[in-house]
């Protein structure tokens, strides 16, 4: 959704978003609430915020600020790789190269199973009978 046409309401989103009380964005996005008592404003802002368009576009721009928060993949493997370099801190860099290692698959783990494998079928011997009554209890006791 882009910004929104009407500016007060754009802006009282925009405060909601930097962290405002919806009373502080609204008085900001609107100034002749400024003179309103708090329950005026409480009650405009409660009203405003439950509007369908003010609503999605919180929830899109509070996605957007998510994004921009989180890491990218090339932004830790730098900030590791900062951590590596220093050589004044060796347990810190053993530990950033470990991870460094993890993130591009280098620790390969093999298990290997040597031996016969023998299954083992408890209805092996039952007949197509049995088995359907069997099936038809749940396997519990009658």
């Amino acid at each position: 959704m882009p910004v929104l046409a009407n500016a007060r309401q754009e802006k009282f989103v925009q405060g909601l978003i930097q962290g405002m009380s919806q009373r502080k964005a609204y008085r900001a996005a609107f100034k002749q609430s400024k003179r309103w008592k708090d329950n005026t404003v409480d009650v405009k802002a409660s009203q405003l915020a439950h509007d369908s368009k003010i609503s999605i576009r919180y929830k899109e721009l509070l996605e957007e600020a998510q994004d921009k928060a989180i890491m990218t993949r090339k932004e830790r493997m730098v900030k590791l790789s900062d951590i590596a370099d220093d050589e004044e801190h060796p347990n810190d860099q053993m530990k950033a190269i470990d991870l460094l290692n993890k993130m591009d698959n280098l620790y390969i783990q093999k298990n290997e199973v040597t031996g016969d494998m023998k299954i083992v079928n408890p209805y092996k011997g039952l007949t197509t009978e049995q088995l359907i009554k069997l099936a038809d209890s749940g396997g519990a006791d009658d």
